[in-house]
């Protein structure tokens, strides 16, 4: 099986990479939504997408979960 994002080794949908950087999209949610107030979804994913801090595993995956 291939990742759906990169194509590389996966034994589910995601490789390795992209699935730890999904757990960690997730995980960082509720610490924006503590730091920023009540944050929808979409708009955390879409700051998480703009944020130049941002690695480009965790864009894709903010891209892929946000269904853009």
């Amino acid at each position: 099986m291939k990742c759906r994002l990169c194509g590389r080794a996966a034994t589910a949908d995601l490789c390795a990479y992209h699935q730890a950087a999904k757990e960690r999209v997730e995980t960082a949610y509720a610490l924006w939504a503590n730091a920023h107030g009540k944050i929808e979804w979409k708009d955390y994913l879409d700051n998480v997408k703009r944020n130049p801090q941002t690695g480009q595993w965790a864009k894709e995956i903010a891209e892929l979960l946000g269904g853009n």
